[in-house]
């Protein structure tokens, strides 16, 4: 069964919503870095946090989510607005009866970065709190977009009773013209809903017929996605970082070692290159 995602707008309340099962998605992601239950969980919350925020962009821009806390956890994830992603995690390790073993983050910095072929980078940055990823996720939206939002997210992982992996989201973002009587309704709906696993349990469109009962209004879909983990690394960008070691330092490792090898950090394809290889980088 393929991931999907499903982009609309309450035309009655003014907020646009995107509901997403990246289960298949962050599986692969999951088994590509071997992660821990709670490293899974962390970076399947990220990788939805990334494209939630790719969904409130425009054409080909793209989105990318960043933290890391003071026990040295941390995830990276990119998206575009078409689900296309890409995702890495590193785990850390803390003592029996620590907190942060259950999913809380510790604090700080959380890095947001847009961009196109078009336009500058944006980047901005909150300070992460001792909390869950999705207060951490409001709490950037809050703090460096202005803007109003409601999230949920629920992640099963594969160890989790009677659960087989799952990673599903919800996300609405106020428009510029709604009402804060739009956002108390909202939240008063949303929140006792996605508290509930039996709500997780549903597919994607049956959870989208039972948010939209709940609501008690007419939600329009606009478009409907297919996320999918796809790294857009290549044997010329791998070239290219060769290239700005100089060609001493290249030949010297080529010595050393007789290859270099340079391995994508978030699909694990390694790249070889032997002295016949970095000869011809250089001389062109």
């Amino acid at each position: 069964m393929s991931d999907k995602v499903i982009l609309g707008i309450s035309n009655t309340h003014h907020y646009r919503f995107t509901l997403v099962d990246l289960t298949e998605t962050a599986k692969e992601a999951m088994f590509l870095h071997s992660l821990n239950k709670e490293m899974s969980v962390f970076l399947s919350k990220t990788m939805m946090g990334a494209l939630f925020l790719a969904e409130m962009t425009k054409n080909q821009q793209k989105v990318s989510i960043q933290w890391k806390d003071d026990s040295n956890k941390q995830a990276l994830a990119y998206s575009d607005r078409y689900g296309k992603m890409k995702s890495v995690a590193y785990s850390a390790s803390h003592e029996e009866g620590d907190i942060r073993n259950e999913f809380i983050l510790g604090q700080g910095i959380m890095k947001v970065i847009r961009w196109d072929f078009d336009s500058d980078t944006y980047q901005s940055y909150t300070n992460l709190v001792e909390d869950t990823f999705e207060v951490n996720f409001i709490k950037y939206l809050t703090e460096s977009e202005q803007i109003k939002g409601i999230v949920g997210m629920e992640v099963f992982p594969f160890d989790f009773p009677g659960n087989d992996f799952s990673a599903k989201g919800l996300f609405f973002e106020a428009l510029p013209d709604a009402p804060e009587e739009s956002f108390l309704f909202l939240i008063s709906k949303i929140q006792p809903l996605v508290q509930k696993e039996s709500f997780w349990a549903l597919g994607l469109d049956e959870m989208f017929l039972s948010l939209q009962t709940e609501i008690g209004s007419y939600l329009e879909i606009l478009s409907n996605e297919a996320p999918e983990f796809l790294c857009d690394c290549s044997r010329h960008k791998v070239a290219d970082i060769i290239a700005s070691l100089g060609k001493q330092e290249a030949d010297s490792i080529i010595d050393e070692f007789g290859k270099i090898e340079i391995t994508c950090e978030f699909c694990r394809t390694a790249y070889q290159f032997d002295s016949f290889d970095v000869e011809k980088f250089f001389n062109q």
